[in-house]
């Protein structure tokens, strides 16, 4: 009997990532290679040259760290004190289950990923995308070769599964054989928080550590082999939460989760909240508002992203750019003066920005009165979205399981990293600061 083939991969970050014949098979599906064409920051690159990384290689990466993170609760079951794993579980199966999940959990994501994400109807997001796709028939023959089911898979993907998502194109062939798997209470709860947790998740450590990688912008990162090494599975009784299993970390490890923390805050300062990536993501979703639904970009509806799951996997960065470029050269094109901005580096300019918490009334007072001083089109007011400082998680110690900001001051303090900016057109910078100098000597002598 021939041996089963393995493939290998090489990563910049974590080495080999290695798959099984029927796990290549889902890597070349069309929506696993459509990632290939998804930037994972967006316009990032015109900031750090280096970020035009894309949601492919970061899928493998979770896809790995995933699997290490569950073999490290196979390994650590009873070990400190941890829960001992629940009997009857097909363990191989659900490790098949989590990376199949970890491949396919960024299926969903528009161009340019978040940027222009409220642009879908009906309030969805990419989360509700990979669920959908994971259900359809555009993952059945690989997701059946894997012999796993795709239901268990939506569910440890994206943390929930949607009746709903059935719609998508199966026939009752397809449900057949495919509804939830039954499992201890909080198993698969569990296994999505390995892909999806905030603390630890592998979702989370790989982006922290691709990001930092191949922007520069930060130097230092954390150790992730640690922080994953000493996860363990927890049950109701030790955590209190009513008897269903629950990942938790050994306190060995908790610097590691605190370093993650570090990283992620300085990402977020140098980075993800940078004024120019955030003026690009601006320019480029009022750009897409008057594309798509047009010649420019059929793919879409009219002002909004489509729902409709083939319209979504025929629309990567690569028809966005291409609309850009040509609308950039006809006037005439729908959302031209924007195409211009992205396409000729005429961006709106950081006019003022604050990260002090409670500072928003002052900046939008700012952008209002800078909105009537030289005209709405003029001024963007970008309230950058907040990210939560603190984070709590169990932690497994000698004397038990208590919550992990008990153990870290870090944990407890750790502020919300927060930004507002006010931005104007490039023709009117100079006159704008030099009017933003008179208001603020204003406000400063009413006070």
């Amino acid at each position: 009997m021939a041996p089963k083939r393995r493939h290998e991969i090489k990563d910049p970050l974590h080495g080999f990532v290695r798959l099984s014949q029927a796990e290549r098979l889902l890597l070349d599906s069309a929506p696993v290679q459509r990632l290939r064409h998804i930037h994972q920051l967006a316009y990032s690159g015109y900031v750090y040259p280096g970020a035009t990384h894309k949601r492919f290689e970061h899928s493998l990466g979770v896809m790995h760290l995933a699997g290490l993170a569950y073999d490290a609760l196979l390994d650590n079951a009873e070990r400190w004190g941890a829960a001992a794993l629940p009997s009857g579980l097909d363990l191989p199966y659900w490790r098949r289950v989590l990376r199949a999940a970890a491949l396919l959990h960024d299926v969903g994501h528009l161009p340019f990923s978040h940027a222009a994400e409220d642009l879908l109807p009906d309030g969805q997001s990419h989360e509700h995308l990979s669920g959908r796709l994971i259900l359809s028939g555009f993952l059945t023959g690989p997701l059946a070769a894997l012999e796993v089911k795709a239901a268990d898979v939506a569910r440890v993907a994206v943390g929930w599964f949607d009746p709903a998502w059935t719609d998508s194109g199966w026939t009752a062939q397809n449900l057949e054989g495919n509804h939830l798997s039954s499992s201890p209470a909080g198993w698969v709860t569990a296994l999505s928080s390995l892909i999806t947790g905030d603390a630890f998740g592998a979702d989370r450590i790989d982006y922290l550590l691709r990001d930092a990688y191949h922007s520069g912008a930060v130097l230092g990162t954390f150790d992730a082999a640690r922080l994953i090494d000493r996860l363990v599975l927890l049950d109701g009784a030790q955590t209190g939460g009513a008897g269903e299993l629950q990942v938790g970390l050994h306190s060995g490890a908790l610097q590691a989760a605190e370093a993650l923390l570090t990283t992620r805050d300085a990402l977020y300062e140098g980075l993800y909240f940078h004024p120019v990536r955030r003026i690009y993501d601006h320019h480029l979703g009022t750009f897409l508002r008057a594309a798509l639904g047009t010649p420019l970009l059929p793919q879409g509806e009219i002002g909004s992203f489509s729902g409709h799951l083939g319209r979504h996997l025929a629309l990567s960065d690569n028809e966005v750019f291409a609309a850009i470029r040509q609308a950039d050269l006809d006037p005439l094109a729908p959302g031209h003066r924007w195409a211009r901005r992205l396409e000729r580096r005429e961006h709106f300019r950081l006019l003022y920005r604050s990260r002090q918490q409670g500072a928003a009334p002052l900046v939008r007072e700012i952008a209002v009165a800078a909105r009537e001083e030289f005209g709405p089109a003029q001024v963007v007011y970008d309230p950058v979205e907040r990210r939560p400082g603190r984070l709590d998680f169990p932690l497994l110690g000698r004397s038990g399981v208590s919550s992990a900001q008990a153990s870290s001051r870090l944990l407890r303090e750790l502020p919300p990293v927060s930004a507002e900016y006010v931005f104007v057109a490039p023709e009117v910078r100079d006159q704008a600061r030099l009017w933003l100098k008179g208001e603020l000597k204003k406000t400063a002598g009413e006070q």
